[in-house]
């Protein structure tokens, strides 16, 4: 775990998935969801998740020479529009609680199951 991520002491109901990498750290319980990223932690209620909608990114990725080989990447996961009614965002300087906030992050597919399952919220084709 990223030592720069500020944990949170105290999460209501059951962890269910955490996924990370270096720079990004996403968790959702039966009834919050956060993501953390360096020097900032965001603390969402599924309960206040108004709506989550796909949305393409136009990134070139990252590309990098190793020995005589060129290497690309990009972040595996697809990207989802989150809007809330109420997040609480935690900073070395202190908390701030915000109303009516849009986050897009990168969601797995397992991920999604698990925020649609606790959430109630369904799928609209």
């Amino acid at each position: 775990m990223n030592s720069n991520f500020i944990r949170l002491k105290n999460l209501e109901g059951e962890l269910k998935l955490t996924q990370m990498n270096k720079s990004l750290s996403c968790s959702v319980t039966s009834k919050e969801l956060v993501f953390q990223k360096p020097h900032t932690t965001y603390h969402l209620f599924l309960h206040d998740i108004i709506s989550i909608i796909p949305v393409r990114i136009d990134s070139p990725g990252i590309s990098f020479r190793h020995r005589s080989e060129l290497i690309r990447t990009t972040f595996g996961s697809d990207y989802f529009k989150l809007a809330v009614k109420w997040a609480r965002i935690v900073t070395r300087s202190g908390v701030v609680e915000r109303e009516d906030m849009e986050f897009i992050v990168p969601l797995s597919q397992k991920m999604l199951q698990y925020i649609a399952r606790y959430s109630g919220m369904s799928v609209i084709p």
